[in-house]
């Protein structure tokens, strides 16, 4: 039997602070498309044969914070098997219809891009160009928000 969980005191009380930390980062993905987070650089010395993504520092500050807070759940992929999710279509309906409840599955979609994008470099740029961090960001501030006016 599980136990009740109270997800307003959740997210209140241990989510709020990195919420809000990650939450002044909505105006800057409000404003990316997703391919100008990155570029790729074949060094200076004329053609390389090996190129490598260069972030935008906006992007590498947001990751990096987000990777320091409670929100990153190393576990995500649990997650995404436990509510089904198998497409970019199933995770995009999950962000958006998702409520309280559902914060711990916000999470695990948020490490996912935040975390895979550590060894799997089109993850942030895919992040950011679907909206993804965005969305995931805003939702968990709307749930932070509601919580207050209770």
């Amino acid at each position: 039997m599980e136990e009740a969980v109270n997800y307003t005191e959740l997210i209140t009380k241990v989510y709020a602070d990195d919420i809000r930390r990650l939450s002044a980062y909505i105006s800057y993905f409000e404003m990316k498309s997703g391919r100008d987070v990155a570029a790729a650089y074949d060094g200076s010395m004329g053609d390389a044969k090996m190129k490598f993504p260069v972030y935008d520092g906006t992007l590498i500050a947001f990751t990096n914070e987000a990777s320091q807070t409670k929100l990153m759940d190393p576990n995500y992929i649990y997650q995404y098997r436990k509510s089904r999710i198998a497409t970019q279509e199933q995770e995009k309906e999950a962000i958006e219809n998702a409520e309280k409840k559902d914060v711990e599955l916000l999470r695990a979609i948020l490490s996912r891009y935040v975390l895979e994008g550590r060894y799997k470099g089109s993850r942030w740029v895919e992040g950011t160009e679907r909206k993804v961090f965005l969305n995931v960001l805003k939702k968990l501030q709307g749930f932070l928000e509601d919580s207050r006016i209770r």
